[in-house]
């Protein structure tokens, strides 16, 4: 047995309690953050936007224009300057300011900190992503309400901005608002490792304590376990008897006990399975003789008749089971007329298979007796009816054919309608209407029906193994698949056509499992002495 190096249940038990113990920490620190954001956001949008529109309430918008064009403070931009200075002490937001944003950067107008003539016209570029956030609280757009900017000379900032209008009703410029966050910021990193480290103590003291006792309740009893389970593989062979050795009042016992109950139960489901096996060897031995058998009752040597040159034919079977229902037969009557059978039992397996052979050697003896293929058949059924217990049939195509006339006769008993091509055309289906099956109703008459073959004309037959080859999505491989596989070298020699349907069905199915019999007899008239 290959040698495996596998993590023992101890080592995935401590791993698993690391991995909780990691995950835990992770969960808790994104829960933490996630909690201190939203609080953050909500603090900041209700009091940042709350003073940003307090203070655009304020301002004159008419007037913070002109003095974009003049650059010259007045008495009411010193007042407006006032009471932003007195925002910012009052409240004590980070910085208030009112600004212009351009396509280009931003416009300040007043400004915490600076006089008049500082702040007039001062420009600044944007942070990123903070032109279209400024333009569209400007203009009214549905962006959001705060934002959160990383300056990386400010730090970590929230802005707040609501827009001044002008006695038109234009948004004229923004009265911002920004709060440092990098105080709660700090504090939040601070609850987090402290958090952390708590959790870590608690979780490595959990770890401990449920190591050792999961180690002495679980671990080492299943190791014992172990070690039974390969005795007992072993005991089956010696023949000595698993004894329990775990005593550990829980349901481990109850399991070691169960071990013992088994190996008496396995001792005899092992001695039971080896009488099957030889009974299934034994009954596997004879389907494969009844196979040789039946293979040995139907034509198998090619070319069949290598003296004639009037014709040529080939035939198979290719059973889905070991032994199949389905027959051909062909033979030669006398010198001029040659007999074709193509035929299908009910059912499958060995009384398929003996039902195949009664039927073939009735057929047989009726015709080479000299009856019609419908008297040859008629005959049959009244003979095969008599004790069918089972009620098995038989579907039968039954052709006598005249080698020197090319006029055939033939009979057909529920089977698949035969194909003929004439010489240098293609293969087309001949139908026509059936007689019921053999052996279905006790003195049935059968027809018979005519039909002539010239020199360079071909015959088909097959059973409906073929037309219902059925692939993985259920669909059936048809008469029209059939001809096409046929049409596809209709020149081919008799054996060749076999081949030519089957690896038609075989790339159709694409491997999936076969159901039914597959039988095909294909024969070639060249017309009296081959001419």
């Amino acid at each position: 047995m290959k040698n495996l190096r596998v993590m023992g249940i101890s080592k995935k038990l401590l791993l698993g309690l690391v991995l909780f113990a990691v995950l835990l920490a992770m969960a808790i620190c994104f829960i933490v953050q996630y909690y201190f954001h939203l609080k953050i956001n909500e603090k900041y949008e209700y009091t940042g936007n709350a003073m940003a529109e307090t203070l655009a309430a304020w301002v004159d918008g008419d007037k913070a224009l002109s003095y974009l064009e003049t650059g010259v403070p007045d008495e009411y931009y010193d007042q407006v300057l006032e009471d932003v200075n007195d925002f910012q002490e009052y409240f004590e937001p980070l910085y208030v300011y009112i600004a212009i944003p351009t396509e280009d950067n931003v416009l300040y107008l007043w400004s915490n900190g600076f006089s008049g003539e500082e702040t007039i016209g001062y420009t600044t570029g944007y942070a990123a992503g903070g032109k279209e956030w400024m333009i569209g609280r400007l203009n009214g757009e549905d962006v959001e309400r705060l934002r959160f900017v990383e300056d990386p000379e400010f730090g970590s900032i929230a802005t707040a901005a609501a827009p001044i209008y002008n006695s038109a009703g234009e948004p004229v410029a923004l009265a911002c608002v920004d709060f440092s966050v990098e105080e709660i910021t700090d504090v939040l990193i601070n609850i987090i490792v402290k958090i952390n480290i708590l959790v870590f103590t608690l979780v490595s003291l959990y770890i401990v304590i449920n190591y050792w006792y999961v180690q002495r309740q679980v671990v080492t009893p299943i190791g014992e376990l172990t070690s039974a389970a390969k005795e007992m593989a072993i005991s089956l062979e010696t023949q000595e008897p698993y004894k329990s050795k775990i005593h550990t009042g829980d349901e481990l016992e109850v399991l070691s006990d169960a071990f013992e109950r088994m190996d008496v139960e396995l001792r005899d489901y092992f001695n039971e399975n080896m009488k099957i096996t030889a009974e299934k060897e034994r009954i596997g031995a004879e389907l494969n003789m009844a196979a040789n058998i039946q293979s040995s009752q139907l034509p198998s040597t090619f070319p069949a008749f290598p003296d004639r040159k009037d014709f040529d034919i080939h035939a198979s079977m290719t059973p889905a089971k070991t032994v199949g229902g389905d027959f051909y037969d062909f033979f030669l009557v006398d010198d001029d007329h040659i007999a074709l059978v193509m035929a299908d039992v009910s059912g499958k397996g060995i009384p398929a298979s003996l039902f195949m052979m009664i039927s073939k050697l009735l057929i047989q003896s009726r015709v080479m007796m000299g009856e019609s293929p419908a008297e040859a058949l008629s005959n049959s059924n009244a003979q095969l009816m008599q004790n069918n217990a089972a009620h098995q049939f038989v579907t039968v195509w039954l052709a006598v054919f005249d080698l020197k006339t090319g006029k055939g006769i033939a009979a057909n008993a529920g089977h698949e309608h035969p194909v003929i091509r004439r010489a240098n055309g293609l293969y087309e289906l001949v139908e026509y209407k059936h007689n019921p099956p053999v052996a279905t109703m006790k003195k049935m008459k059968f027809k018979d029906h005519e039909f002539e073959l010239h020199p360079g004309d071909s015959l088909f037959v097959y059973t409906d193994g073929v037309a219902e080859a059925t692939n993985e999505h259920d669909e059936l491989f048809g008469t029209e698949r059939m001809l096409d596989a046929l049409n596809s070298d209709p020149d081919a020699s008799c054996e060749q056509v076999l081949n030519n349907v089957m690896n038609g069905i075989n790339e159709f199915v694409e491997g999936a499992e076969q159901f039914d019999d597959i039988t095909m007899m294909s024969f070639h008239y060249y017309g009296p002495k081959g001419n």
